[in-house]
C-alpha cells in the first residue's frame, strides 16, 4: 500500500492528464507484474472503443485488440473479470471496467499476463482506487465536463420532483459546513435557505426572506443575472447589493447553477472587503495590491466551497442515520488532538497551528462514503453478515473517490486534501489488521490516526442500533487498552491527558 500511496502523493502535483495516465500505467503494470496493459475509452464516434494508453505488449496492438474487443460489447461488470478473448502467448486478458455511479460503462483496463486471477484477487483495493484514478483522467477534458455539466448535476438530486426531496441534504450540508446556500425557482423566487443564509442576511425566516420585495436593492442587477441563469444555467461572482432584515445594506457576490427547473447557488459577503477597499482608494499602489487580493481570496474561498458543495450535495440522495451534533462532536476531538500535536510536537515532523482547523473541517467528511451503502446494511439492528460486512468496508473507498475527484477539479491542495485521505484510511489500525488496505504505523497519515481516535470515541458513546452508549470511563478505558494496536500509541498518551475534553464536548453536544 506504501506504493500506491506514493503514486497518490506523486499525482497531487502533475496536472497533465497524459502525463497522469502514463504514471498510473507504471505502477500497474509493475504491481500486477502484467506483460502489457492498455486503457480503452467508450467513444461512439472511433467505432465503439478506442485505445487511449498502453504498456508493454499489449501498447503496438491497441489498435487491433480495440477494434476486436469493441465487438464484443463492454462488459458492465463490478471488479476485475475474466475476458472472453482467448489467451495468447501473452497470457490471459483480464478487464477492469471503468463504470459511474449510475451503471454506465465508459472504459475499461485491460491487463494481459500470467496468474492475473489471483494477483488481482491481492490487490482488489488498490485496483478500485486506480480504476477511479484512470476514470479521473479520462473525463478530464475541459470541454467534454462542461458539455456534461447539466447530466452531471442532476445526477446529484436524481428524481428531483419538488424541493422538499432535496431539504435533508442541503440541511446537513449547511449545518456542517455553515454554507449560505439558497434554491430559488427560475423567476427568482426563494424556495429554500440554510441558516447560514438566513444568517447572513438577518431574516428569521424563509418566508420574512420571500415576502420582502426590496431585497435587492438593484432589481436591475438581480434581473440580468437571472436572464443569464436562464440563457447558459450558471452564473459565478455576480455582484449584487441586498438589503437585509436589519435595513443595512449588504454586498454579495453570488455564485449559482441550474438544477431542473432550479437554480442552487451561494451568496459571498464581501461588504467588508468594499468597505476597506473604499477607505484605501486614495492611495493607487495600495489600491492595485487590495484588489488583487481580494480578488484571489475571493476565488479561493469560492472554488473550495464549491467544491464541497458539488461532494456533499450527493447527500441529498440518501438518508443520513447521524446528527449534526455528531459532526461537530467529530471536528471538536480532532480539533482537540491536534492542536495537542502541535504544541508538544512528538513526531519527527512539525505540524501548523491551522492544521488543527484544517483537520477539524475535513474530519466532517470522514463517513461520506456511507451514502453509498444501502439502509438495510447501515441501519442493521444487528451483526452484519460476511457479505455486508464487507461491503460496509467499502464505505471507505467510495468516500475517497467522491472527494478526491473534487479536490483534483479544485485544481490544488485544500482541506478536501486532507478529507479524501482521511475517508480512506480512518478505519486502518495501528497494528496493520485495518481495512481498506491494511497499512501499519505511521504508513497511516496522521490526519486519519487523528480522525480514528475522535470517530472510535463517538461511537462507543454514542447509541446505535445495534448497541446502548457506553460511558465516557468505560470508553476511555477501552481505547486505552488498544494503544499500539488498534490507536497510534502517541495519541492515546495525549488522549489519556486531555479526555476530559473529550467529555466536555460531549456533554456540550449531546445526542
Amino acid at each position: 500500500m506504501s506504493d500506491l500511496t506514493g503514486l497518490l502523493k506523486l499525482l497531487q502535483n502533475i496536472g497533465d492528464p497524459a502525463q497522469r495516465l502514463a504514471f498510473i500505467l507504471d505502477w500497474l503494470s509493475e504491481v500486477m507484474s502484467a506483460r502489457g496493459v492498455v486503457v480503452f475509452e467508450k467513444d461512439d464516434t472511433m467505432g465503439g472503443v478506442v485505445a487511449v494508453g498502453a504498456r508493454g505488449s499489449l501498447a503496438a496492438d491497441a489498435r487491433s485488440l480495440a477494434v476486436a474487443w469493441s465487438s464484443l460489447g463492454l462488459p458492465r461488470l463490478a471488479g476485475v473479470t475474466a475476458s472472453p478473448l482467448p489467451a495468447t502467448n501473452d497470457g490471459e486478458l483480464y478487464v477492469l471496467p471503468l463504470s459511474v455511479r449510475d451503471g454506465a460503462t465508459i472504459g475499461a483496463i485491460a491487463i494481459r499476463g500470467n496468474d492475473l486471477k489471483e494477483t488481482a484477487a491481492a490487490h482488489e483495493t488498490e485496483l478500485l482506487i486506480i480504476a477511479s484514478l484512470v476514470r479521473e483522467v479520462i473525463e478530464s477534458d475541459d470541454a467534454r465536463r462542461e458539455r456534461g455539466r447539466a447530466t452531471a448535476l442532476a445526477g446529484l438530486f436524481p428524481g428531483v420532483s419538488s424541493i422538499a426531496s432535496i431539504t435533508p441534504g442541503l440541511t446537513l450540508l449547511s449545518d456542517g459546513l455553515r454554507l449560505p446556500l439558497y434554491v430559488c425557482d427560475m423567476n427568482g423566487r426563494f424556495l429554500y435557505a440554510s441558516p447560514a443564509f438566513l444568517n447572513l442576511t438577518r431574516f428569521s425566516s424563509l418566508e420574512a426572506l420571500a415576502a420582502r420585495d426590496d431585497f435587492f436593492s438593484d432589481p436591475s442587477a438581480r434581473a440580468e443575472e437571472l436572464d443569464r441563469i436562464r440563457s447558459v444555467g450558471t452564473v459565478t461572482s455576480f455582484p449584487l447589493s441586498v438589503t437585509a432584515g436589519n435595513g443595512a445594506k449588504l454586498a454579495m457576490h453570488d455564485s449559482a447553477v441550474t438544477l431542473g427547473d432550479t437554480f442552487f447557488g451561494a451568496f459571498f459577503d464581501v461588504t467588508a472587503l468594499m468597505a476597506t477597499n473604499a477607505e484605501l482608494k486614495d492611495t493607487l499602489q495600495i489600491q492595485e495590491l487590495l484588489n488583487d487580493s481580494i480578488l484571489a481570496g475571493t476565488k479561493m474561498l469560492q472554488r473550495t466551497q464549491g467544491a464541497a458543495i458539488r461532494s456533499l450535495a450527493r447527500l441529498a440522495e440518501y438518508r443520513d442515520p447521524e446528527t449534526g451534533y455528531h459532526l461537530q462532536r467529530i471536528c471538536e476531538y480532532t480539533r482537540i488532538l491536534a492542536l495537542q500535536v502541535h504544541e508538544r510536537s512528538p513526531y519527527s515532523f512539525r505540524i501548523t497551528r491551522e492544521y488543527g482547523d484544517d483537520i477539524s473541517l475535513s474530519s466532517m467528511l470522514h463517513d461520506i462514503g456511507k451514502v453509498s451503502i444501502p439502509d438495510s446494511i447501515l441501519q442493521k439492528p444487528g451483526k452484519l453478515e460476511a457479505h455486508e460486512w464487507e461491503l460496509m468496508k467499502k464505505h471507505t473507498i467510495f468516500g475517497w473517490e467522491v472527494l478526491h475527484k473534487a479536490d483534483r477539479e479544485l485544481g490544488e491542495q485544500s482541506f478536501l486534501t486532507l478529507a479524501a485521505t482521511i475517508a480512506l484510511s480512518h478505519h486502518e489500525r495501528f497494528d496493520g489488521t485495518g481495512y481498506p488496505n491494511g497499512s501499519a504505523g505511521e504508513e497511516i497519515p496522521l490526519s486519519a490516526r487523528i480522525s480514528a481516535v475522535a470517530d472510535v470515541y463517538d461511537a462507543l458513546t454514542s447509541a446505535r442500533p445495534y448497541k446502548e452508549a457506553w460511558s465516557h470511563e468505560r470508553a476511555v478505558e477501552e481505547m486505552l487498552s488498544q494503544a499500539g494496536r488498534q490507536f497510534d500509541p502517541v495519541l492515546m498518551q495525549i488522549f489519556s491527558e486531555m479526555n476530559d475534553l473529550f467529555a466536555a464536548v460531549r456533554r456540550q453536544f449531546p445526542g
